[in-house]
């Protein structure tokens, strides 16, 4: 076997730290951020805004009109027409009662009153003649009179043996069947209205004191994706419930509200006046969120910085009011802030003019 000498040995162990010595190097060169590069920014300049704030609030989706239908006459179903779940116009039938004792107290009212007419003609006869007293003639009017009010109500109850839809609308519940006695007044079925739909929403009272500044109010649901319906206040609570706050009551507007249904969640949004003349407000992708707080990227001398910011209620248009922390005219960046250090150097992208859109040229 070939022995290595101790001085060859020394050798190969210093080619082989050259060698490493020579590849971390390299790395290191390699992990070096290309010198020269400038990072592109999109950025914009505070300005004020119209002193509109908008609100947000939770409510449910309620049919506007609900009702129990009920008989105004007491006996036996003879038929339900309707079931559960139905859709049904106004004036169509939904259920019949037996009409026999109903019938029967007609017909004998009738006879009554005809009886009653032909004396009532005969005294008045003898009152033209001068033939009667006018005590007398009084009574007799007063009873044909009588009568004729007992026979419109039995013609009336007879009418009521049948149960007629007040409005278009689907039936929800049915309570009773064919041959049940009910009582007048008892709910035979429930109805409801959907072709109008409110909702019902809780504010604080500084929103119900102000209601007059109230201008544009509309809902958003998330199911049904990039539509906004629009809503009109009708109504509201002017006492307070267990928790401080006052109750709404918004309708959606006609042929608005294609998409929701009764039960459906919903957000309300308020578009309120704001007392301060102008309101400094930026891009909600302008603005960052810490657990220290609120911050910007101010953009100075071609460099980013943070700036901490105190932010006011949310403004129409996607964007927020600034209490605090900025100036009107100061420049911002706007997207991509999580790949920002501070003092780090930066080149803001031009405005797209409108024969270079997207700045592709």
């Amino acid at each position: 076997m070939m022995k290595i000498s101790k001085h060859s040995q020394q050798g190969f162990h210093l080619v082989l730290i050259l060698i490493l010595l020579t590849t971390v190097s390299c790395q290191r060169q390699k992990l070096q951020p290309v010198s020269g590069y400038v990072k592109l920014v999109k950025t914009i300049q505070v300005e004020e805004t119209a002193p509109e704030i908008i609100q947000s609030f939770p409510g449910v989706v309620e049919e506007a009109e609900a009702v129990n239908l009920a008989f105004r006459v007491a006996g036996p179903l003879n038929r339900i027409y309707i079931k559960e779940g139905q859709q049904v116009r106004k004036g169509q039938l939904l259920a019949e009662m037996d009409t026999r004792d109903y019938l029967v107290q007609k017909q004998a009212i009738e006879a009554q009153a005809e009886q009653i007419r032909n004396e009532y003609q005969r005294v008045e006869e003898l009152k033209n003649r001068n033939s009667i007293a006018e005590n007398d003639y009084e009574k007799m009017k007063a009873g044909k009179d009588m009568v004729e009010a007992r026979l419109k109500n039995a013609n009336d109850q007879l009418q009521d043996t049948r149960l007629l839809a007040p409005f278009d609308g689907y039936i929800t519940k049915v309570y009773f069947e064919e041959g049940e006695l009910v009582n007048h007044g008892m709910p035979i079925a429930k109805m409801v209205d959907l072709s109008a739909l409110q909702v019902k929403i809780d504010v604080p009272a500084g929103v119900c004191l102000n209601r007059e500044s109230i201008g544009h109010i509309e809902c958003t649901q998330e199911q049904v994706e990039g539509k906004s319906f629009p809503m009109t206040l009708f109504s509201q609570n002017m006492k307070a419930n267990n928790n401080g706050l006052y109750r709404l009551y918004l309708s959606i507007q006609n042929g608005t509200h294609s998409g929701l249904l009764p039960g459906m969640s919903v957000s309300v949004h308020l578009t309120m006046a704001n007392s301060a003349a102008q309101t400094l407000c930026i891009p909600l992708e302008a603005l960052q969120e810490t657990e220290k707080g609120s911050f910007v990227w101010l953009v100075k001398d071609s460099m980013v910085q943070q700036q901490t910011v105190e932010t006011n209620h949310r403004i129409a248009s996607g964007c927020i009011g600034i209490i605090s922390g900025l100036s009107r005219g100061e420049t911002i960046v706007v997207g991509g802030l999580n790949l920002l250090t501070e003092g780090e150097k930066v080149r803001e992208i031009p405005p797209s003019s409108a024969t270079n859109v997207g700045n592709l040229l």
